[in-house]
């Protein structure tokens, strides 16, 4: 048994605030790696619980709406150009703390997606420790997805800087 690594998958933000996700072509994906010591995907589901005759009492329940987010804490690496564009949004509301994120996961699945970022701490910690950094990314309406193909868990990582890789997952959902 083999396990994957979760620093195979790798997280890149726009740092331009572009919100289309049809229209990559001047988004300017860096990655969001530095620093960044764990991330936790999640999705907020609204359910709905039901308890029918037929069901002798008990509840049925069904999955009416999500919201998938991505929380990230780390350490602050200052020059660092995700980083540096998350920081810049601490006190922006509305439109201004809209862009768009890319996931790509560690069999080669993408999703990309409109976001917000939220929560964001620049910095805290204790005296002698390195500057923190936490922040959510909160997809807004249903992030496009496309199922990969790689089952080896080789995305390459986060090594790439502003590349165009995943242009290709552009478009409508292919699986869901």
């Amino acid at each position: 048994m083999a396990f994957e690594l979760n620093y195979l998958n790798k997280f890149e933000i726009d740092t331009k605030g572009d919100t289309d996700p049809t229209n990559v072509d001047d988004a300017n994906f860096s990655p969001l790696a530095a620093g960044i010591t764990q991330t936790t995907p999640a999705l907020n589901e609204t359910s709905d619980q039901t308890a029918y005759y037929d069901g002798q009492g008990f509840d049925s329940t069904d999955i009416t709406g999500k919201r998938l987010s991505i929380a990230f804490a780390g350490n602050r690496v200052r020059g660092d150009a995700a980083q540096d564009f998350i920081v810049s949004k601490f006190l922006a509301l509305g439109d201004d703390v809209k862009t768009l994120f890319r996931w790509t996961m560690t069999d080669g699945s993408v999703v990309i997606g409109e976001c917000s970022i939220t929560a964001i701490v620049p910095s805290g910690g204790n005296a002698n420790a390195k500057q923190t950094l936490s922040f959510t990314i909160q997809f807004n309406n249903k992030p496009q997805f496309t199922a990969g193909t790689d089952n080896g868990g080789s995305n390459g990582g986060n090594t790439s800087s502003n590349d165009t890789a995943g242009k290709a997952v552009v478009g409508e959902n292919t699986a869901e």
